[in-house]
């Protein structure tokens, strides 16, 4: 066998190999997140250490505000104006007890992996940020159902094209 064969076929097994491990690691990681939506639960880290598990019935408890915001889809014809049930996501932080003092950002997951993140002046503005579990009066339908966007969605009201809003959301981290 040739030395430039020899290096291609290295190369190639070193480059299958790291895939194979990369792809067992998504694997757990998507079972993981999965699992949380399955509950209706959502994982609240502080600088990636999980500190709190909120499940549907806690974030009920907790006040909720109805708003309206218009949803702009790249499916879609024109924006559609929907009323969303949620709770302000600075509210949600204060009610898990994590404080945003000397924090720049909070990274919202969601289980098909996007990832967007939020300054926290976004968060702290006024009616801006939410974490909602209802659309015009029902429960978001969760990932895999028909029309899913939940069971959690973080709607940006100041992102006029909701470009960085994410559905399924299953974590938030505070960094």
């Amino acid at each position: 066998m040739k030395k430039n064969t020899k290096i291609i076929v290295t190369i190639l097994v070193v480059l299958l190999v790291t895939t194979a491990i990369g792809s067992v690691w998504n694997r757990q990681y998507a079972s993981e997140k999965a699992a949380l939506l399955e509950k209706a639960e959502i994982a609240v880290l502080d600088e990636g250490r999980e500190v709190s598990r909120l499940s549907m019935d806690v974030i009920g408890q907790l006040p909720t505000a109805d708003f309206t915001a218009m949803l702009k889809s790249s499916v879609m014809k024109s924006p559609e104006e929907h009323r969303y049930t949620g709770i302000a996501l600075s509210d949600l932080f204060a009610s898990a007890g994590i404080s945003l003092e000397g924090k720049t950002r909070v990274v919202v997951h969601s289980v098909d992996g996007y990832a967007v993140p939020l300054t926290i002046e976004e968060i702290q503005a006024l009616e801006n940020v939410y974490l909602v579990y209802k659309d015009n009066g029902q429960y978001l339908a969760s990932y895999g159902e028909a029309d899913g966007q939940g069971p959690y969605m973080i709607v940006i009201r100041g992102d006029r094209f909701s470009q960085r809003w994410a559905k399924y959301v299953c974590e938030l981290d505070v960094q």
